[in-house]
């Protein structure tokens, strides 16, 4: 390598070196612009609080439909055999039968009669002048084999208001849990919105506090100036100094916010913590008319009939009332019918099958309850009761939403009216500070009004970059609060 030309080896370097670049780069990570709605859009995908909301959305629409099965008749196969190595035996001791004589075609019994015709009889038994006789014998019944298999269809007819109450009560439980949906994709917006302008917040305090370190860095360099020609002392450089530092410090802690509100935003966008994120800013600076132009929100309806939590609970009140006809439906007649057809084979006696058939079938239920101790009647009361409830705690939290609905509306004004405030108190400390410098640089102003002018400037700046921030979260509180986020 040391005998290669100069030339030669500062070519290799540069090319090793346009080669690294691209990896160096890919190593970086990029940073991704978002704004407001792209935040909400990512955060709402990847939320695992609204993501088990929604599987209980699909759960409840899967149960609904189950219910609306109940209205369908239900088809069912059967089938039953039986093996057993037992038989059952019986022992026939025999007998004598009568016979009858055929009269005209008519069955008569064959009476034994005396010589004077009377019928004789034998322990007041008739005695008849023929019998059958029947030997002894066992009878043997044999129950292994046999079978039974076929096809059953149960409708039911009426039960009482079940079916058609719990079919109303599970499209309530389906409704149920899309507003419950709703509700968690509100809850994680406001999150989002939370950590996105406070990340803005940091983003422009960070910027205020390198214009501040900036401007006295530059204070320090003209009062050193003025102390090699004479015009400052030494103390005039050690005052420039101490806020020279304490600029410094408040430079280290906005960093330090800015970092850490990002990390805040990627968690819960859910993207990796070391990402870097960059957000839309506008509508800070001081010349910005969008800023209280609220147009949109105070036309908004501000109903909390609107409000999906309201909404949850006039549906939780409405399914317990659903639940006073499902209560009261067991204690009503039922009826229900069900036809069938099967086939039988088996049950032997003396080694002859006795079943070999099939055949339909038809049956009808029903039942009517007669007399249960008033349980009926206590369980609908019950019933009733917990419907009342419902009632009573919508009716209560109905004042508390409106009375959130007002001072969230009144936050949104003292927050616009703070907003301007601070506004035109940043833009006057910006106009004072321009004139201390420049009657400092002439000899008519002190160095102490000048560095209370620059603090001034820097804690007017700040009020304006947290009022807007308010301003921006008080009016996502309110739509919030009207069912309009």
């Amino acid at each position: 390598m040391r005998h290669l030309p100069a030339y030669t080896r500062i070519l290799g370097l540069i090319a090793a070196a346009l080669l690294l670049l691209p990896a160096a780069a890919t190593a970086q990570p990029q940073k991704r612009f978002l704004t407001l709605e792209q935040c909400r859009s990512i955060a709402l995908d990847s939320s695992a609080v609204l993501r088990s909301a929604r599987l209980m959305e699909e759960k409840t629409a899967l149960d609904r439909k189950a219910v609306i099965t109940n209205f369908l008749p239900k088809f069912s196969a059967y089938g039953l055999y039986l093996w057993t190595s037992s038989s059952f035996d019986y022992d026939f001791s025999g007998g004598a039968l009568p016979i009858y004589k055929n009269v005209y075609g008519n069955l008569v019994p064959d009476l034994m009669k005396d010589a004077a015709g009377n019928i004789v009889y034998n322990n007041g038994i008739p005695v008849f002048n023929q019998y059958a006789v029947i030997p002894p014998m066992t009878l043997s019944l044999d129950l292994s084999g046999t079978f039974l298999a076929g096809v059953t269809v149960q409708q039911p007819i009426f039960m009482g208001g079940k079916i058609i109450s719990g079919y109303r009560m599970a499209d309530i439980g389906s409704g149920m849990a899309v507003l419950n949906s709703e509700m968690k994709a509100d809850e994680v917006i406001i999150s989002v919105d939370e950590a996105y302008w406070l990340y803005v917040k940091t983003c422009r305090m960070l910027e205020a506090a390198e214009s501040f370190s900036s401007t006295v860095d530059s204070m320090y360099s003209f009062v050193q100036n003025a102390i090699d020609v004479g015009m400052a002392t030494s103390t005039d450089l050690l005052k420039v100094e101490v806020q020279r530092n304490n600029a410094e410090l408040m430079y280290a802690k906005a960093r330090n916010g800015k970092r850490l509100s990002m990390m805040n935003l990627c968690h819960i966008l859910g993207l990796p913590l070391t990402a870097e994120v960059e957000v839309d800013q506008s509508g800070f600076d001081l010349d910005s008319t969008s800023l209280l132009t609220a147009d949109e929100i105070w036309s908004a309806e501000d109903s909390v009939e609107n409000r999906a939590d309201y909404r949850l609970l006039a549906s939780q009140a409405e399914l317990k009332r659903r639940n006073v006809d499902f209560v009261r439906s067991d204690f009503l007649p039922q009826l229900g019918v069900m036809a069938g057809y099967g086939y039988s084979y088996g049950l032997k006696l003396q080694e002859e099958t006795l079943l070999n058939k099939a055949g339909f079938s038809i049956m009808a239920t029903l039942r009517i309850p007669i007399f249960a101790w008033g349980e009926g009647y206590l369980k609908v009361q019950s019933a009733k009761k917990e419907h009342e409830m419902a009632l009573e705690e919508l009716q209560r939290l109905e004042g508390l939403m409106e009375l959130e609905i007002t001072k969230n509306r009144y936050a949104v004004t003292e927050a616009a009216l703070q907003a301007e405030m601070t506004r035109t108190a940043l833009k006057s400390a910006e106009d004072n500070l321009k004139v201390c410098r420049d009657q400092y640089e002439l000899g008519m102003e002190t160095l102490v009004n000048v560095l209370e002018a620059q603090t001034q400037w820097y804690k007017c700046s700040s009020d304006w970059i947290s009022a807007v921030t308010e301003y921006r979260l008080s009016c996502s509180r309110y739509l919030q609060s009207i069912g309009k986020l």
